[in-house]
């Protein structure tokens, strides 16, 4: 059983340099990217960690690479981990997607849970999936890192109790920096 879990969402892609929604695309590291990837698995290297889960995407697979080099854990791919599935969001910003669906999109920000967008995935239906491999993680690894996604990883914080679903979007994780959550268990929500 996990006595800590650490966060990380991928380092920079050209996507998320303009904070666009990359979702289920396969979308690079930038150099940047690259970097902010080995700095964090410098700060993780002394912690204890004794397993990676990533996202199978490369972004997110190219970041738990480099901590699970640095750090000697072993890398364990998991597709409950890919991305929020944007649908027709993906590669559209904020702007563009307000100025493309309109009232959809407004309602969807305001009501992430309640009001999905047609085609899009409904973020109860990731939070099942994020629930289980967050609990997988938890029971097979004493300090974990899980890395994937600014959508996915909020999902994950929802299922360990600490982010409400109706703060979905109060909370932006920064590329390639560690979150730890100290005596991490999943919460009922």
């Amino acid at each position: 059983m996990a006595d800590a879990v650490y966060l990380v969402r991928h380092g920079q892609t050209a996507s998320s340099a303009r904070k666009a929604y990359s979702g289920r695309a396969d979308v690079a590291l930038t150099e940047l990217g690259r970097r902010q990837a080995l700095d964090a698995a410098a700060q993780l290297a002394g912690s204890g960690i004794d397993a990676v889960f990533s996202s199978p995407l490369s972004r997110a697979r190219d970041t738990a690479q480099a901590i699970a080099g640095a750090t000697g854990a072993p890398l364990t791919v998991d597709e409950r981990l890919t991305e929020v599935d944007y649908n027709a969001f993906e590669g559209l910003d904020r702007a563009e997607a307000s100025a493309t669906f309109g009232q959809a999109f407004e309602d969807w920000r305001a009501d992430p849970f309640g009001s999905p967008v047609d085609g899009m995935e409904p973020l109860g239906d990731a939070l099942v999936r994020a629930r289980a491999a967050t609990a997988d993680a938890l029971d097979a690894a004493q300090r974990p890192v899980i890395v994937g996604h600014q959508g996915i990883l909020r999902i994950v914080l929802i299922a360990l109790g600490e982010l409400a679903p109706e703060d979905y979007f109060t909370l932006r994780l920064h590329e390639a920096d560690p979150m730890t959550i100290q005596a991490p268990a999943i919460a009922r929500v």
